[in-house]
């Protein structure tokens, strides 16, 4: 009970904090292939990119959290493609793929103008962050995965089947339901099995009290985005049948051997018990990459920077803090 009071301090803390923290201007970069990437720099220091997961979810996931990293680095948002305020146009022809994604994060850059960032990157948004670093290592001054997945056969093997597995073992009444309608030709990306997969917080908790009812963004109904989630990316890169095969662009997708391309600092993080990202994938990451840090967070899942924040905070400031930065700052236009 302790705990959970700690806890709901911290989210109500960070959520007042946030709110009185000045927010820049969004601006917006234009991507190789034309598309509009909007994003948001906040304060000064090495640029630390925050590019989130799904694939399909938005840059204010970070907001609640890693808002108190802002003293050590110039924060930046970055909405990809699809995703955010980066609003695709109706009738507008474009690719969602990891290698537009990794434009999209070089194309902020060129647009701040600065030679070297540190990307972060959580869930799919790990193989954002590593792909870039691998593919312009003289631009990532560090890389920073959370709870990360290094590519197609992982994210088949230990979360695409291991939810089916946990489906069958856990829920068998609705394992068996979504055997006969997949059998019957519906497909996982559609209702109505798409939300027979939903609502299994467990699989991304430590702690059930760490429910995602406490993420205030979630109650954000002043905001015309209001915390989306574009499922047409998520389709378009998974596949569209999502739950139970990779088959989008992401299918033969495999990161490990070109992080021998990236020699610079890298910051593993995951969870103990994460069972979609699992510890294995960590290591994995972390031994593909010649100068890397690793560290597990004991009593957290999937999201390390909710279920242990401080811990989360202390462990990224002092990599930040460990790194070079006057040659990489951007010059701050609020100061």
């Amino acid at each position: 009970m302790v705990q959970h009071w700690v806890f709901m301090f911290i989210v109500l803390s960070l959520g007042l904090l946030t709110s009185s923290i000045a927010r820049a201007e969004w601006d917006k970069a234009i991507a190789s292939d034309g598309v509009e990437i909007h994003f948001e720099a906040i304060g000064k220091g090495i640029p630390l990119f925050l590019i989130a997961g799904g694939p399909g979810a938005d840059s204010d996931r970070f907001r609640y959290t890693h808002i108190l990293l802002q003293p050590c680095a110039r924060l930046v948002f970055v909405d990809n493609r699809g995703r955010g305020k980066s609003v695709i146009s109706e009738g507008q022809n474009v690719e969602y793929s990891l290698e537009k994604d990794v434009d999209d994060i070089e194309a902020v850059r060129q647009k701040l103008g600065t030679s070297k960032i540190v990307v972060l990157g959580h869930s799919y948004g790990s193989m954002v962050a590593l792909a870039y670093a691998a593919k312009y290592p003289e631009h990532a001054l560090a890389v920073i995965s959370v709870s990360g997945c290094h590519g197609a056969t992982v994210l088949q093997e230990r979360n695409i089947e291991l939810v089916k597995q946990h489906l069958e073992r856990h829920y068998p009444e609705k394992w068996k339901k979504v055997v006969k309608l997949h059998d019957a030709g519906h497909s996982t990306g559609q209702e109505p099995l798409a939300s027979m997969f939903r609502d299994l917080n467990e699989l991304l908790l430590f702690n059930p009290e760490s429910d995602w009812r406490l993420y205030p963004q979630l109650q954000r109904k002043d905001d015309p985005l209001e915390f989306k989630f574009n499922r047409g990316v998520y389709l378009a890169m998974i596949g569209p049948d999502p739950e139970w095969k990779v088959e989008g662009t992401l299918a033969g997708v495999e990161l490990l051997p070109r992080l021998k391309n990236y020699t610079g600092s890298a910051l593993i993080i995951g969870g103990r018990h994460d069972r979609i990202a699992p510890p294995l994938n960590q290591v994995e990451i972390a031994e593909a990459l010649t100068k890397s840090q690793l560290v597990i967070f004991e009593k957290s899942s999937h999201s390390p920077s909710v279920e242990e924040p401080l811990r989360f905070i202390r462990v990224v400031t002092e990599f930040l803090e460990a790194l070079p930065d006057d040659e990489y700052r951007i010059p701050n236009s609020e100061s």
